[in-house]
């Protein structure tokens, strides 16, 4: 996780009471294995808590005064760092918030928990998909490609996975083209 902005770690420490001591148990998570479910929930929450503050008309002019412009993505990288876990942890926030009953239903479900196998939990309506399953413990990922949304001048990035079944998964006219743009630029390199 990268170093926050102090003036804007003040603001949030400030006005979003659930922001304080956030990257102090974000940092527990890494040095425990027992309980880390529970507490990226926690962080979940407090995260959404905090990107609320951000985008309300409160906070926008809390951050106005004090002289700190930020948009979305400098705000995502300044609080928790990687994006996709961002959103995650939002997701999971607004879980814990309007039904945290699905939480306690999917720790009931399974030892082996996670934000995203929860998430994956809810979306398939409460039941973990067996296929999901077995295709996830019979197939290792061979090979990885990823492009930022900078890269591809979007607002969302692209990625792709080949697996070892032979599977490619984020398959989309998005994750190709970032693919066969790469692809002439190393061809061009390579001939240069």
């Amino acid at each position: 996780m990268s170093q926050i902005n102090r003036n804007l770690e003040e603001l949030l420490e400030n006005n979003v009471q659930e922001f304080n001591g956030l990257h102090q148990l974000m940092s527990e998570t890494r040095d425990i294995s027992q309980g880390v479910f529970d507490k990226q929930v926690t962080i979940g929450q407090r995260v959404n808590k905090t990107y609320n503050w951000f985008k309300s008309a409160e906070g926008k002019q809390a951050m106005e005064y004090v002289g700190i412009v930020m948009e979305r993505n400098e705000f995502i990288q300044q609080v928790v760092g990687d994006r996709s876990w961002f959103y995650e942890l939002i997701a999971i926030g607004k879980v814990r918030e309007e039904s945290p009953n699905l939480i306690s239903e999917y720790k009931d479900s399974t030892e082996n928990r996670s934000v995203r196998g929860c998430l994956k939990f809810i979306k398939n309506g409460g039941a973990e998909s067996d296929e999901e399953t077995e295709s996830s413990e019979a197939s290792t990922t061979l090979m990885t490609f990823s492009a930022k949304a900078e890269a591809l001048e979007s607002d969302k990035g692209a990625s792709l996975r080949l697996l070892s079944d032979g599977k490619i998964e984020g398959v989309n006219a998005k994750s190709i083209e970032a693919l066969e743009m790469l692809l002439a630029k190393a061809k061009e390199q390579l001939n240069a």
